[in-house]
């Protein structure tokens, strides 16, 4: 798949909406939609509201105007939890500030007792950064009235075809950047050259990476005397100022966190059971 041309790639975008910014605190999804594209062709759209199973908070109202009565008799998140892993199989995945929708996916697949889904993702925040690295803002409204589009609303599918506008001109950037290929545009993602390949990596990451499982690590941090234990949930490797770092969310701290790999002093699979 890594050899695909981008042309060739199918990749689907994808939001969704919550009622709060924490899955660990019990925010949940409300609203889901994406979109499928390979090349220029949308070959299907997706949108649904999600019962969330409880009450949205004040402040996510605010942000999408989602209430009671809009989520009245919408499915619960396992009832489209299989329709979802169809209509994205064999994809790369595709999200302004990707681990926060990946978290909440993660947390939701959990939830329903379903494994996570293993498939490559972009984060078009962090291309927007480096394509981009002297604009103020990165934000996906930023950069869609940049290019004229509507900006997006906060509703998942007026957020993802503002997305898709923004994707589609960085694919033609990138293109002209000598990036052709999956394989390129994700080792480009990750603060690597186009034909740079990622260096090899301890089995244990490899396969967390690959499968989407909880790895407990002990970090040698600069901010804490102490080497400290946390599980986290690795995303990807990416490379920064000639240093290699394991881009992970941290159940430690509740945020994505970058590790630096020579930091990592002691690798295992976290044990199936409640998140930290």
């Amino acid at each position: 798949m890594l050899e695909l041309s981008l042309q060739q790639t199918p990749f689907v975008l994808i939001d969704f909406e919550t009622t709060g910014l924490y899955p660990h605190r019990g925010d949940r999804v409300c609203e889901v939609a994406l979109l499928r594209l390979r090349g220029t062709n949308d070959d299907l759209r997706y949108e649904s509201l999600i019962d969330p199973e409880c009450a949205l908070s004040e402040q996510a109202f605010n942000v999408n105007h989602i209430g009671p009565a809009d989520l009245a008799g919408a499915p619960r998140f396992a009832a489209v939890a299989d329709l979802l892993r169809v209509l994205c199989a064999g994809s790369v995945l595709v999200a302004h500030n990707a681990p926060f929708d990946m978290e909440f996916l993660h947390a939701e697949l959990a939830r329903a007792q379903l494994p996570p889904f293993e498939l490559p993702v972009i984060d078009t925040l962090v291309l927007a950064r480096r394509l981009f690295p002297r604009r103020a803002s990165h934000s996906l409204r930023a950069l869609a009235l940049n290019l004229g589009a509507e900006p997006p609303s906060h509703r998942a599918m007026d957020d993802v075809l503002a997305l898709q506008v923004v994707f589609a001109d960085m694919l033609v950037r990138l293109e002209s950047l000598g990036i052709h290929s999956l394989g390129a545009l994700l080792r480009y993602s990750r603060g690597f050259n186009a034909d740079e390949p990622v260096p090899a990596l301890p089995p244990l990451i490899e396969l967390a990476l690959h499968e989407g499982q909880l790895l407990r690590v002990v970090y040698r941090s600069r901010s804490l005397p102490d080497h400290t234990e946390r599980v986290i949930r690795p995303i990807a490797i990416v490379k920064q100022h000639n240093t290699l770092f394991l881009q992970a969310y941290c159940y430690l701290r509740h945020d994505l966190r970058a590790f630096a790999l020579d930091k990592l002093t002691a690798l295992a699979l976290a044990e199936p059971g409640p998140l930290p």
